[in-house]
Formats: structure tokens, sequence, C-alpha cells
């Protein structure tokens, strides 16, 4: 008779922590996603991304120009913004007065594409692989928010700059020991960049507990 009853009381234990357990699953997945809200409001006026890499740590040079083309479309497809200047813009001016003069401040590169607002997006590093062989692709930049006129940091208050990383998990060896296969994967790592740092500038979804375990 005790073993029927501590039976009984098992199963009521394996029911209750069942019901628990499928309550727990329908209110994660009834729940609305968590959200990130902007760090900063752009102000809606002519603006130019110009990502800087004065300590050469991206290869090849024109990964700077898929990062700034990212956030450029990402900003005007959400219509965050309605006026952005082609980054290649910007790019060109900066390139020409480098190979014969100091380079321009922010504020004079702005000015020189007709851009009332700088996002300075500087490379910090870049890379697929710490020894040649295993793939971990990282990358780290500061971001500033330069107003050309007043010559003014408006983001962030911190003058060193608001740092942004991000990093891919679960790539396979080969895409860093092939180039071209590498080449493919250095550009899905600046677009990746890329999304981040436009995200700075409007509320998104951000993963929840279970996205962030499985990793990026």
């Amino acid at each position: 008779m005790k073993r029927i009853f501590a039976s009984i009381l098992l199963l009521g234990s394996v029911a209750l922590l069942s019901s628990c357990n499928i309550a727990a699953v329908a209110a994660y997945v009834t729940s609305p996603d968590p959200e990130q809200e902007a760090l900063f409001t752009l102000p809606n006026v002519p603006t130019v991304v110009f990502v800087d890499d004065r300590r050469n740590v991206m290869h090849p040079v024109r990964l700077r120009r898929v990062i700034a083309e990212e956030i450029t479309n990402e900003l005007l497809n959400r219509e965050i913004l309605t006026t952005m200047i082609s980054p290649r813009d910007i790019l060109r001016v900066s390139a020409t007065n480098d190979r014969y003069n100091a380079p321009l401040p922010i504020n004079e590169l702005g000015k020189s594409v007709s851009a009332s607002t700088v996002i300075y997006v500087e490379m910090v590093a870049f890379g697929l692989t710490s020894d040649g062989q295993t793939a971990s692709p990282r990358t780290t930049c500061s971001i500033r928010v330069i107003d050309v006129e007043n010559r003014e940091r408006l983001f962030p208050t911190d003058p060193a700059g608001y740092s942004v990383s991000e990093y891919m998990k679960h790539v396979t060896a080969n895409r860093v020991t092939s180039s071209s296969d590498a080449r493919k994967l250095a550009e899905e790592l600046a677009v990746k960049l890329g999304d981040s740092v436009a995200e700075i500038f409007y509320d998104h979804v951000i993963g929840r507990l279970g996205d962030n375990l499985e990793g990026k």
C-alpha cells in the first residue's frame, strides 16, 4: 500500500513538473521579444558615413565601403534618415587628400560632400583567424557622430567613442584557408558590423537567452 501511495505521489510530482515546464514554454513563446532602444537619435539632416582605417587592420580596403554602405542602406530603408550621401564620395575625398596632404579633420571631410552630420566609424580590429588555421572572425570599431557645422561630437559623451564589436561562431576552418572563401567571410563580417552600428540609431529586437547561447 505504501508503494502504491509513493507511486501516486511520484506521478503527481512528474505531472506537476511537466505542467510547469509546458507553462514556462508557452509563456516564453507568447511573450514579446525583448527590445533595445536606440542609443542616439540622429538629426534628420544630410548625413554621411565615413569608415576610417588608420591602423590598417582591414584588408582589402574595399571592406570600408562595404561597412559604410550597409549602415547607409539600413538607415535609409528603416526611414531613420531622409537624406544620406554616398560613402563613396567621402572615401574618394579622403583618399585624394591623404595622397597629397595630411588627413582632413572629420568636419572638413563632411563639408567636402555637403554633409551636416558625419557618422565616423574608426576601425580598431578586424580579423578572420588568430593562427592562420582556426576560424575566429572578430571585429571592433569605435563610433562617433559629428556635427559638421559646429564641429561638435553629438554622440557619445565619451571622447573615445562608442565601441561596437561583432564575431561569428561555428565557422569551418576551410573558410579561412581558402582565399575565395576568406574573401566572402570577410565581407559577411563587414556587413554584420555595419548592421550592428546601424542598430545604435533605432529600436531593435535583441536575442533571448537561448539565442545568445547558440552564438552568432
